[in-house]
């Protein structure tokens, strides 16, 4: 491939990719401009890229076309569910920050109930009936020691007795000894998470390694070597 070579979209995107890798890579001698102005770019085209995709995706097909429809009802409960929005929109002003409690309050109590819901029917269920269905399996062992791993940790976090307290409650020899074999377990876990981060992350590096000697090998010094 040579850089004369390439229609001109392609070719600035390359050079923008290699250009802000460089920026990015900068880092590892320390901040400094360059990195901070990757930093910069990254942030605001996320951004711009969120507004365009809240413009329409939710402002453009949920309150603007409705407002212009022909459709009456529609127009009153989009007017409707506009109100408690401008109402959110106080929390902006010291003054009137009020006056939009009531529905920050609403928002509140259904992200939390959404979080709670999800939780339970997301996460515990089904790890409960992981649990219980890995016993239909032949492998025993492993079946116990899932057990063993999940009882201990959630014994960990709903009956763990600070060290300086254990003489005082009955059993607290039993529950100590759950707690570790509990806390071995979290650390295993938190190690594997780790590892997963500490992979793609390397992923991600050699990917954008190999970008730069692609770029260089085939673009840069074809065009300087002529």
């Amino acid at each position: 491939m040579n850089l004369f070579n390439t229609n001109m979209p392609e070719l600035i995107g390359m050079l923008l990719g290699f250009t802000l890798t460089l920026f990015v890579f900068s880092y590892a001698w320390g901040d400094n401009p360059f990195f901070r102005i990757a930093t910069h770019i990254f942030v605001g085209v996320a951004a711009g890229y969120a507004t365009v995709i809240t413009i329409y995706n939710v402002l453009l097909p949920h309150l603007i076309t409705p407002l212009l429809s022909d459709n009456r009802n529609e127009m009153i409960l989009t007017v409707i569910y506009l109100i408690p929005s401008a109402l959110l929109l106080t929390k902006i002003s010291p003054q009137l920050s009020k006056i939009g409690n009531p529905v920050m309050a609403i928002l509140v109590g259904i992200g939390a109930t959404a979080a709670l819901g999800g939780a339970v029917t997301g996460t515990i269920s089904p790890q409960v009936s992981a649990t219980i269905r890995i016993f239909d399996n032949q492998n025993i062992a492993n079946a116990g020691i899932i057990l063993i791993g999940t009882l201990s940790t959630l014994i960990y976090f709903q009956f763990g007795v600070p060290r300086k307290n254990k003489k005082s409650l009955p059993k607290a020899d039993i529950i100590q000894g759950i707690n570790w074999v509990g806390q071995a377990f979290i650390a295993i876990t938190f190690s594997a998470l780790f590892a997963g981060v500490y992979f793609a992350a390397l992923t991600a590096l050699v990917e954008r390694l190999s970008y730069i000697w692609i770029f260089v090998r085939d673009i840069f010094l074809p065009a300087i070597l002529g």
